[in-house]
């Protein structure tokens, strides 16, 4: 029959060191939420507005402020569409829903191309992430108008099934803060999409 030795002190060690793993978790957690609530508060966003769209079943919000334009497009390929901007003009961009036929990285691909023809295209990236259990996409880049303006675009690509979840923010480079892309991530988390 054999026994089992417990040292006292090494338990105890251990139990400590488990504990002090389950509060720094917790605080991680946190710290988290403060920092994307700063980020918004610095960036003059109090409150945040929820929209609904697709029967209720499409949810996400934007800061209060920011000023909405909901737009109808002919065709089934863009079935949401809603066109935001702040106060200052210093963000501008839109949420859509599109019906998707095709693999959304191709999409991606081909929208490059696209974007590289209309604009100057430069340090563009392309990195797959996840948004609330959802595999997703953000795409880097700067652009060029050809009013020679310079921007700064950060798009979010949400999977689901045979749609996509699209929230594209721009900000004219002279208005870029670098605590800006925690703002647009907050505001993607907000998503919510029940079938």
């Amino acid at each position: 029959m054999k026994f089992l030795v417990l040292n006292k002190k090494r338990l105890s060690i251990v139990l400590i060191i488990i504990g002090l793993i389950i509060i720094l978790i917790g605080i991680q957690s946190n710290f988290q939420e403060r920092l994307n609530y700063t980020s918004l508060i610095q960036n003059n966003i109090n409150s945040l507005k929820e929209y609904e769209a697709l029967n209720k079943k499409f949810k996400y919000k934007l800061p209060e402020e920011w000023i909405t334009d909901e737009k109808v497009f002919s065709g089934e390929e863009i079935i949401y569409h809603n066109d935001f901007h702040s106060k200052d003009l210093s963000i501008h961009g839109f949420v859509q829903v599109w019906n998707l036929k095709k693999d959304l990285k191709i999409y991606l691909e081909e929208s490059k191309e696209i974007s590289e023809m209309q604009n100057e295209c430069m340090d563009y990236s392309l990195s797959e992430i996840k948004i609330k259990n959802n595999k997703a996409y953000l795409v880097q880049y700067n652009m060029i108008t050809s009013k020679n303006k310079k921007y700064k675009s950060y798009e979010y690509f949400i999977k689901n099934k045979n749609k996509f979840f699209r929230f594209s923010f721009f900000v004219e480079e002279k208005n870029f803060k670098e605590n800006m892309p925690t703002v647009f991530t907050t505001i993607v988390n907000t998503f919510n999409y029940n079938e």
